[in-house]
């Protein structure tokens, strides 16, 4: 593991050397909360660092279905990082229809919700591969959503994985592979902190599909583990996107627009009107930080009671309450506008 990671890390510093020399996969800010997030130059390469890892395990495990179907999505992500997909629309039914064929071809279900009408439901292989392919593009474009901000999304992703690895035991996962591939976020993260190197669109996507497709394993896998763990896992980034609709849906505002009126947002404002610190890297790592060390808090108390369905949905109310109250308070605060 340690070879490896040496490895990733010197094949990371001279992507990125190759990419500052060029002005290789250079983020554009064209948008209000690109140019929010910041105004200096970045590179949206770590989506292509992660792409590599991925398809070569796919192809070296002969997984060659699983490798084109990360390949898929992580295009659909590479053209909007590069402005030739930029039709919102468009690009979420590419998303979903591509999403519906992969499903279905590599029989990817959701299991047990432990609701016994719902399983019954269930039961129809349309209706449930219709469902899983919903959640798989909430948290696809959910992670998208809260990429806005350096070190947010990669870090609660590190988070996540690295509850799997090391504290839930006899799992039925390539603990060899996921090992690398954590060791590959972190070196990742290291970039991300200095605002060096970004995931993109096509970094988030393919990191929130594999992070999606290990948790549906999981729970197929470990019948004892409720559903509801799996969801706490990945609420955040789920709820970021779903509140966000719904907001947009009420104050009847385009639902593809991007604006700056997120949580994540808010917080890094406040943080940025407060704290003043020279540097905006600063300014994103603390705003990162205090999401994702709410959520490890609470993800570490979920560790211990796993099995417990009562409790998860619990820690899950309990994560929306502090969501949309946090939210409210910041919003009258900044003095934002009803929208």
């Amino acid at each position: 593991m340690i070879i490896n990671t040496i490895i990733y890390f010197i094949f990371t510093l001279i992507t990125h050397s190759i990419c500052k020399k060029f002005n290789f996969f250079l983020d554009i800010k064209d948008h209000d909360h690109k140019r929010f997030a910041s105004n200096k130059k970045n590179y949206f390469v770590g989506g292509f660092l992660i792409a590599l890892i991925l398809i070569y395990n796919f192809v070296d495990q002969k997984d060659y279905l699983y490798g084109l179907f990360f390949i898929s999505i992580f295009i659909i992500g590479l053209f909007a990082d590069f402005k030739l997909f930029n039709n919102p629309k468009l690009r979420l039914l590419v998303q979903i229809s591509l999403l519906l064929i992969f499903v279905y071809i590599l029989d990817i279900r959701i299991p047990s919700t432990r609701i016994e009408i719902i399983d019954i439901l269930f039961e129809n292989d349309f209706i449930n591969y219709s469902f899983t392919v919903f959640c798989l593009a909430i948290l696809i474009n959910g992670s998208n959503f809260v990429d806005g901000i350096n070190t947010l999304l990669i870090n609660y992703y590190i988070i996540v994985l690295g509850l799997i690895l090391f504290f839930l035991k006899d799992l039925n996962i390539d603990q060899y592979f996921v090992t690398n591939f954590f060791s590959l976020l972190i070196i990742i993260l290291l970039f991300n902190i200095f605002g060096q190197i970004i995931l993109g669109d096509s970094g988030a996507y393919i990191l929130s599909l594999f992070i999606g497709l290990i948790l549906i394993n999981v729970s197929n896998e470990n019948n004892l583990i409720s559903p509801y763990f799996i969801i706490l896992l990945i609420w955040y980034p789920c709820f970021e996107l779903l509140f966000s609709m719904t907001r947009r849906l009420v104050f009847n505002l385009y639902s593809y627009k991007p604006d700056t009126m997120h949580l994540h947002q808010m917080i890094l404002k406040i943080i940025s009107n407060n704290l003043k610190f020279k540097s905006n890297n600063v300014n994103h790592f603390f705003a990162a930080s205090i999401i994702n060390l709410y959520n490890l808090f609470i993800l570490m108390i979920s560790l211990n009671y796993n099995d417990k369905t009562n409790i998860m949905l619990a820690l899950i109310a309990i994560n929306i309450t502090v969501y949309i109250s946090t939210y409210l308070v910041l919003k009258k605060k900044l003095k934002l506008p009803q929208s």
